[in-house]
């Protein structure tokens, strides 16, 4: 069968370019055909999701061959219909099908659930498979034959291999931070983080935090404002800070301390990600990468609902302490998901 996968937003955030990729291995690893194909503009930095595709738009998936359409990530929103009702009554007069992997909801409210009951009323999807129990159960209301999965991120092992560093000396730990400030890790024996043989406790800017938190723009504010002086090194590692927004590039964000990486394609980060020595962060996707790849992750992001796919792959843990997934638990994930998948190839 052959499968288009709706791919894109990297420079809004290249965590979207892991999952897209780690998706698309999954399903040509079950016998799906699959190519590349753009997202809907409706999800651009400055366009108003509310308002759908701009009118003027050309959408390549309404014009390539294809059998199905997958779509990919929290692309349950209250504006779903608006985005992709018209695409997917027109592909169905093409006979192409339409599906769901490593799916969520955004907000996971009782409005979104209603937009996806009214979609899928009316065309019905392949498939669907999520990345949290969340979502499964309120998808279950709508559609009952909803797969409980794992986000498709947690594979990027088999989709990709990094290189490996020169030397021992060349190791790093890993801070990526966007809505909320760095935290500064202080040692101490009574500590809940474990980074190379020494014990930290993480002290948090107040301020930063609670303004960071507030929106993307209140986010980039908080960082200018944050004047503390934070280290290169910790211990007898340096310090790599990943920026995953590059849409808009603010240098003045992403170079203002030392250790900073940034770029609008993924490979870099995935470098970083499989051979840190621990990742400490509030973006989820950089610990799930992370994961991934073999190495110890915290997720400091209290307030989104997105840390719920944690959940599904057993390491709700991850807010209070680096933690680690065994390979045994992704490879039954894996195995899994690719049998399911090849069901419908």
């Amino acid at each position: 069968m052959r499968a288009m996968l709706v791919s894109g937003g990297w420079g809004q955030n290249i965590g979207n370019a892991f999952f897209n990729l780690a998706g698309k291995h999954t399903l040509e690893a079950a016998g799906f055909d699959v190519s590349f194909v753009q997202d809907s503009p409706a999800y651009w930095t400055f366009r108003n999701e509310a308002k759908g595709a701009y009118p003027h738009a050309w959408n390549p998936v309404e014009h390539l061959s294809a059998d199905l359409l997958v779509l990919q990530g929290p692309l349950f929103t209250r504006n779903f219909a608006k985005i992709w009702g018209d695409v997917l009554r027109n592909l169905r007069q093409l006979d192409v099908q339409w599906a769901a992997l490593s799916s969520a909801f955004r907000k996971y409210t009782e409005e979104e659930v209603e937009v996806l009951r009214s979609v899928v009323a009316i065309h019905p999807p392949l498939f669907i498979s999520t990345r949290d129990r969340e979502t499964t159960n309120r998808i279950r209301e709508v559609f009952p034959e909803v797969r409980g999965g794992v986000d498709s991120a947690f594979f990027l092992s088999w989709a990709y291999a990094p290189p490996a560093l020169r030397s021992k000396s060349d190791d790093f730990i890993t801070f990526c931070f966007d809505h909320y400030g760095e935290p500064r890790l202080v040692k101490n024996p009574k500590g809940n983080i474990t980074i190379d043989g020494a014990t930290y406790v993480a002290e948090h800017s107040s301020y930063v935090d609670r303004f960071g938190a507030k929106s993307k723009g209140h986010a980039y504010l908080a960082h200018a404002l944050d004047m503390r002086r934070l280290p290169s090194r910790l211990g007898n590692l340096a310090i790599v800070r990943p920026e995953h927004r590059t849409n808009p590039h603010i240098p003045q964000k992403i170079y203002k301390r030392s250790g900073g990486v940034a770029s609008d394609e993924p490979w870099t980060y995935l470098a970083v990600y499989a051979n840190t020595t621990a990742t400490y962060s509030d973006r989820v996707h950089a610990c799930v990468a992370t994961l991934a790849y073999g190495r110890p992750a915290m997720l400091h992001n209290p307030g989104t609902k997105r840390s719920s796919l944690f959940e599904a792959i057993g390491v709700q843990d991850i807010f209070v302490r680096p933690v680690l997934i065994p390979r045994s638990i992704l490879e039954d994930a894996y195995e899994d998901l690719i049998t399911y998948l090849g069901r419908f190839t």
